[in-house]
């Protein structure tokens, strides 16, 4: 199933609130401008939440429903070529009742939970993945 559209329009100089199907809103610009997100902070952040979301069944079933998740995410850009040159997302999770082999395996589930299925590092990750920009007036 393809994903449902979204709809960006430009509020003003710099800032522009993206919406999709269901009503969210996210508003978005210039990282010196406002407390909006900057797009490459939305980028970060759709590879976190998709991580999150890919691992929470494996979480859950492991360190309880109601087990606390924060996904931390750090970026390195490549300034000659204006573009990312590496995504690091860390997961905090509360493994003081895990013991060592017990962790190692959880690491290698929620991996694998990640791999198969987070849409959006799938397609960072995928070579030929094409962005077409069409100027049309609707």
């Amino acid at each position: 199933m393809n994903p449902s559209p979204v709809r960006v329009r430009r509020d003003g100089k710099g800032s522009f609130t993206a919406t999709n199907a269901r009503g969210a809103e996210v508003v978005i610009g210039r990282p010196a401008e406002g407390q909006a997100f900057s797009p490459v902070e939305l980028l970060m952040a759709a590879i976190a939440a998709c991580a999150g979301l890919s691992a929470e069944g494996v979480i859950a079933r492991r360190l309880g429903e109601d087990a606390p998740v924060t996904l931390n995410v750090t970026a390195e850009k490549d300034e000659e070529a204006n573009r990312l040159s590496g995504v690091r997302v860390s997961l905090d999770l509360d493994l003081s009742d895990v013991d060592d082999a017990a962790r190692e395996a959880l690491a290698t589930t929620i991996m694998r939970a990640v791999e198969r299925a987070c849409t959006v590092s799938r397609t960072v990750e995928a070579p030929g993945v094409r962005v077409e920009l069409v100027p049309v007036n609707e």
